[in-house]
């Protein structure tokens, strides 16, 4: 459905249903990770797979919400962008390291040299020097 200022968003379900959506998804998440500890005298590939079951239970509340849905189409979209993304190559990388390390090196020096200007001059003016 469209109007003059472009599409409308059509919801579903009540701000109350959505919210028992993410609380729900949040407790089912807090008793994996609350099992985990709490049974620790059972094998680790047992808890282990219990802590990952909570959370794929836990995602697939989620993804029932409308917050969800949102966030599954943001990382969709997220995904595309970095697709278009021109990564630089392994010698631009290494060029830009370098510049920045020798960089870092000298302005480390200049601010030791004025370091020990600064402590100089204090111990001139105190009468410390010598």
């Amino acid at each position: 459905m469209t109007t003059q200022n472009g599409p409308i968003e059509v919801r579903t379900g009540s701000a109350f249903g959505e919210r028992i959506k993410l609380v729900l998804a949040a407790l089912v998440a807090l008793a994996g990770m609350v099992g985990y500890y709490y049974f620790d005298r059972v094998s680790e590939g047992i808890r282990i797979g219990g802590l990952l079951g909570a959370f794929g239970i836990a995602l697939g509340l989620l993804a029932l919400s409308q917050s969800g849905r949102t966030l599954w189409g943001f990382v969709q979209e997220s995904r595309v962008e970095l697709r278009k993304v021109i990564w630089p190559t392994r010698k631009e990388t290494t060029d830009t390291t370098l510049f920045v390390l020798v960089m870092v090196i000298i302005l480390a020096l200049l601010l030791w040299v004025i370091d020990l200007g600064l402590d100089f001059g204090i111990k001139l003016l105190t009468g410390r020097a010598g």
